[in-house]
């Protein structure tokens, strides 16, 4: 794909049919039940994973307390659902690029069963390579990987980059059946991605499943949701950097989406400044939390952040990209390259293109 100074969306997201997972075994599949409250609940099998209202999920500017009133999944953003209904959306909104996430998928870490959780990254990464296939040079998938079982994270990476041409992976902050992110059991999903050249995303999520931070305090869903995303990123980025991912695997890159970016830092300057009195602890921390971050890693910034402009210099302009969010409800559509157009307006014209669109097309490879 050549674009110039091109407009790339590094986190938007799909809507995933019930259907995408019809194939399976009946203990893998996938269902929802609506209760009369308008809240629906997701299984796999015979277990809960989610309780969200999946309709509202997929309409943008609703606010997620509507639920008596909300659309159900069926009616929610179509675009979310097809490709080029979704292609039109990007057509209006001055969209080039959009690099693909999930919406039922993402609970998929609270999946207890290892071969389930197999079975439906395997089927979802099918299912979303037939919806990039509506336009190969514009939508471009983040492969599902089924963190329960590490030694099929490896094949199932490998079967993403080369039969189904993903230029990216997902795996979610929180820990995946009590192991966390930088667990020495994940070292060989590490080195694989080094090795194919495949950015990984790291995606929070909503749920009331998957023990988040903050989940131990008085409940609230405004205060677990502005805490977990951002928190949970925060935490992996120290992990990644502390325990020796990006120090083993140099040109592995991460990227920290829908948390907003104005973390970024004041983390790196809390890590580099921790350095001075704990750094004993940390043998296979050679370099700096923020050399790493320089070196491999980048944020997204939310599409109407105040901050973005001047945060830049210390956040290093060349790491900073941008997520529409569409469909969910907090995504601002119509209307995200616009308001993302205001926020960057300070900066010079040249790094305005960087954060539009330059660095997610250098940072998933797309170019």
């Amino acid at each position: 794909m050549r674009l110039v100074e091109p407009v790339i969306d590094a986190d938007g997201h799909v809507l995933e049919p019930m259907s995408a997972w019809d194939g399976l075994a009946a203990d893998h599949q996938v269902r929802s039940e609506r209760d009369a409250g308008g809240l629906d609940h997701v299984y796999v099998g015979a277990q809960e994973i989610v309780t969200v209202s999946l309709g509202l999920l997929g309409s943008p500017g609703s606010h997620m307390e509507d639920f008596a009133q909300s659309r159900t999944y069926e009616e929610a953003q179509p675009g979310g659902f097809d490709p080029r209904v979704r292609l039109a959306d990007m057509d209006t909104e001055g969209i080039d690029a959009a690099v693909l996430y999930p919406s039922v998928g993402l609970n998929f870490w609270a999946v207890e069963d290892p071969p389930a959780a197999v079975a439906l990254a395997r089927a979802y990464n099918d299912w979303l390579a037939g919806y990039c296939a509506a336009d190969p040079n514009r939508l471009f998938g983040a492969a599902m990987l089924p963190f329960q079982d590490p030694e099929a994270s490896v094949q199932e990476l490998r079967r993403a980059h080369h039969e189904l041409g993903f230029p990216a992976a997902f795996v979610r902050p929180n820990p995946c059946r009590g192991r966390a992110i930088s667990h020495p059991a994940y070292e060989p999903v590490w080195a694989t991605a080094d090795e194919l050249g495949v950015t990984i995303g790291i995606h929070e999520g909503s749920s009331n499943t998957i023990r988040t931070l903050g989940m131990d305090r008085p409940f609230n869903p405004l205060i677990l949701h502005a805490v977990s995303h951002a928190f949970e990123q925060m935490l992996a980025c120290a992990q990644l950097m502390v325990f020796g991912v990006l120090e083993r695997h140099p040109e592995l890159r991460f990227v920290f989406l829908e948390a907003g970016g104005g973390w970024a830092p004041y983390w790196l300057y809390r890590l580099d400044e921790q350095m001075h009195g704990f750094g004993g602890f940390c043998p296979e921390l050679r370099r700096s939390p923020s050399e790493y971050f320089a070196r491999q890693c980048w944020v997204s910034f939310e599409v109407d952040e105040p901050t973005l402009a001047a945060l830049a210099p210390f956040v290093g302009v060349d790491r900073i990209v941008w997520g529409s969010d569409y469909p969910h409800h907090d995504a601002t559509f119509p209307g995200a390259v616009k308001a993302l157009r205001e926020v960057i307006e300070p900066l010079s014209t040249s790094a305005q293109a960087l954060v539009l669109g330059g660095n997610a097309a250098a940072l998933y490879r797309l170019s």
